[in-house]
């Protein structure tokens, strides 16, 4: 089993625009999924907090912050 992905728009009456292209002399099951709209007005850009303007990283911070050797893991 091979998956393929299409996406498919449809007209007023709910009719597909295009039909897409399938494989010759095959079997094809089709789950469709309907897409949400996206939201209507533009989402209000993010900013950081103002109390962090000016923050400088001192250190490791992807490090993570207990060593392994220090996690209560049983090694199976």
């Amino acid at each position: 089993m091979q998956a393929h992905r299409a996406l498919l728009e449809t007209d007023e009456q709910g009719r597909l625009k295009e039909m897409p292209v399938l494989p010759p002399r095959t079997r094809v099951e089709a789950i469709f999924l309907v897409l949400e709209e996206p939201p209507s007005s533009p989402t209000a850009v993010r900013r950081p907090p103002a109390e962090l303007a000016g923050l400088q990283i001192l250190g490791d911070v992807i490090a993570p912050a207990i060593d392994e050797p220090d996690w209560s893991v049983n090694d199976a």
